[in-house]
């Protein structure tokens, strides 16, 4: 096993222990009983707390797979903006990443992505399907830690397909949302469309001084 690796394994196991004494304080599912809502401060702060906790612990499964540049798509998918699709009057973040690999590595990628969910404590269960020319072989997390629903997506002409969407928290997203991005149009180069596990994370925006832009920028 590669140094990378187990550092992302000891680490997974630290942030799902932490996520249970978080669990403690805020909700950590769509389903709990009534919950006072944070003021704008303590949303905030606990917002940045899930957000960190749960990409640091993506980004350590997605370097097992692969440690270079995946494709984030569209800014929703980055994995910051705040949803409250299944969530009632709470919020979660949701994350989509992709990226292609040596169709011949991907049985032993995915026991490896097994293994970094299980040696931190998640239990993981498998779907397989498709058939004929394409198919697809499933790692799923559900309702578990720090995440409503955690799948690995391996196809098998290479393609990798992650989703990850974090339990449920207590609070109004728009207010949420609108502290992290203001007015700002996300799709104007705010947050990354590629990006590496190993980039530095952030947690919000400066309105007007977009950072991702395309090179070269657009002409005004």
């Amino acid at each position: 096993m590669s140094s990378g690796v187990a550092r992302a394994r000891r680490g997974a196991k630290a942030v799902l222990a932490a996520t249970v004494l978080l669990a403690v304080s805020i909700l950590t599912g769509c389903g709990g009983g009534p919950v006072a809502q944070p003021t704008s401060d303590e949303l905030y702060a606990q917002a940045e707390e899930v957000y960190f906790e749960y990409r640091e612990f993506v980004n350590g499964l997605l370097a097992v797979i692969h440690d270079g540049p995946w494709e984030v798509g569209e800014s929703g998918a980055y994995g910051m903006v705040p949803s409250s699709t299944g969530c009632g009057d709470g919020w979660n973040f949701g994350l989509t990443r992709s990226t292609t690999v040596d169709p011949a590595e991907q049985d032993r990628l995915r026991q490896e992505v097994a293994d970094y969910l299980t040696d931190a404590g998640y239990e993981v269960e498998g779907m397989d399907l498709g058939s004929g020319e394409v198919t697809s072989s499933d790692v799923i997390v559900r309702e578990q830690g720090l995440f409503s629903l955690l799948t690995v997506t391996f196809v098998n002409n290479g393609n990798i397909l992650v989703l990850a969407d974090t339990a449920c928290h207590p609070g109004d997203h728009l207010e949420l949302g609108d502290m992290l991005f203001g007015d700002a149009r996300l799709a104007e180069g705010y947050l990354p469309q590629r990006e590496s596990p190993s980039d530095p994370l952030f947690f919000g925006i400066t309105p007007g001084d977009p950072q991702f832009l395309p090179s070269p920028s657009p002409t005004p």
